[in-house]
């Protein structure tokens, strides 16, 4: 439990921005866009992702590995997917899924929803409910949620709303609830996109599925992740770019490093 929440958080990261990426160019064309993460500064992984979009629908896949230094300590693999439909408030996930392993250990998610709803969600391995401080997922909790991919796509025409909001996130395991609040403004500069960006403070609250006596847990529940978000694919898509988020050992960045269009 100390790591896949975090892992969560960082998937929601690394992929919505690739989301919007693709609604700036012409329909099935492939947006590429690389990531770099590192803790305390040093190298640990990266991530390719790859977006088609059409009028209608959108699909995102992507890979995940550990790298420098991190490929010294742990071998850390994963493949992430979300596809759905693009409606006028912004993208509306029909499937998500996620396979990763970490030094042997496997854990996958397969999640169907429907208008936001949950229809179905099958994960391995399954949480150990028998223990004390175990809380269940509910039903009712299940009604309007979003997937980790396509998330954190946020539609607005007013800037100085991205950050006022909370996002009910479901990733087949557990439901969190993201909690934005406006930190100001940040120049940020990429390959492909240079720009200002919105700076959010992100505080996870956890609702149901998880050990309430989880060491991790109650790491993650104390800390405040930093999140920049820039409407790259057009005005009013703001999307991240860049996250700073809390470990027991140092600081995890995620940083979009570069974009191309094929």
């Amino acid at each position: 439990m100390t790591f896949r929440p975090i892992l969560a958080v960082a998937a929601a990261l690394l992929a919505a921005w690739t989301v919007g990426g693709a609604t700036a160019h012409a329909a099935d064309q492939k947006v590429t866009t690389r990531y770099g993460m590192s803790i305390i500064g040093l190298p640990v992984g990266q991530a390719i992702f790859d977006t088609v979009i059409d009028e209608g629908s959108f699909s995102v896949s992507g890979t995940l590995s550990s790298a420098g230094i991190g490929s010294l300590v742990s071998d850390t693999r994963g493949t992430s997917r979300v596809a759905g439909k693009v409606t006028r408030r912004g993208f509306s996930a029909e499937s998500y899924g996620l396979e990763y392993t970490s030094d042997r250990k496997r854990w996958s998610s397969d999640v169907a929803f429907n208008g936001g709803r949950v229809v179905s969600s099958k994960v391995g391995p399954k949480r150990a409910s028998d223990k004390p401080g175990f809380i269940p997922v509910q039903r009712s909790q299940l009604r309007s949620v979003v997937d980790p991919l396509s998330g954190l796509m946020i539609k607005t025409g007013d800037p100085a709303s991205v950050c006022r909001r909370t996002l009910p996130l479901y990733d087949g395991w557990s439901r969190l609830d993201l909690k934005l609040s406006p930190a100001g403004t940040r120049r940020y500069d990429m390959r492909g996109f240079s720009g200002e960006a919105v700076v959010c403070k992100l505080r996870i609250a956890p609702v149901s599925g998880f050990d309430a006596s989880s060491k991790g847990l109650k790491f993650l529940k104390d800390q405040t992740v930093e999140l920049w978000f820039a409407p790259i694919a057009r005005k009013d898509v703001y999307v991240p770019v860049y996250a700073r988020i809390p470990t027991k050992v140092g600081p995890l960045t995620l940083s979009a490093m570069s974009v191309s269009v094929d």
